[in-house]
């Protein structure tokens, strides 16, 4: 399981250009609003768009936005991809949105 950031830590970590923010909830949860400058992928296209996007380097810290019944499986596939520095950040969306108001 991912360790957890709080969202003031992610929000700081991407700032200073340490990590990025991967948004991974589907298009229809997504309605609930957008992070700022995070990199947003599908579920289902996680791993082809992942292995061509140079936005997200492998050996940056990945703070992972997605829901909670998906997060194992997405922690799973992101490990496969090779991926090392992954965090959930805690509260998820929600936090985050509260973070960058």
């Amino acid at each position: 399981m991912m360790p957890e950031i709080s969202a003031a830590q992610a929000v700081e970590h991407a700032q200073r250009g340490d990590a990025v923010i991967l948004d991974v909830r589907p298009q229809v949860v997504r309605h609930q609003g957008s992070v700022p400058g995070a990199v947003v992928v599908e579920p289902a296209e996680l791993t082809g768009r992942l292995r061509v996007n140079s936005q997200v380097r492998r050996d940056a810290e990945v703070a992972v936005i997605a829901l909670n019944a998906q997060a194992e499986e997405i922690e799973s596939r992101l490990s496969r991809l090779g991926f090392t520095r992954l965090v959930r950040i805690a509260g998820g969306f929600r936090a985050l949105r509260g973070e960058r108001a």
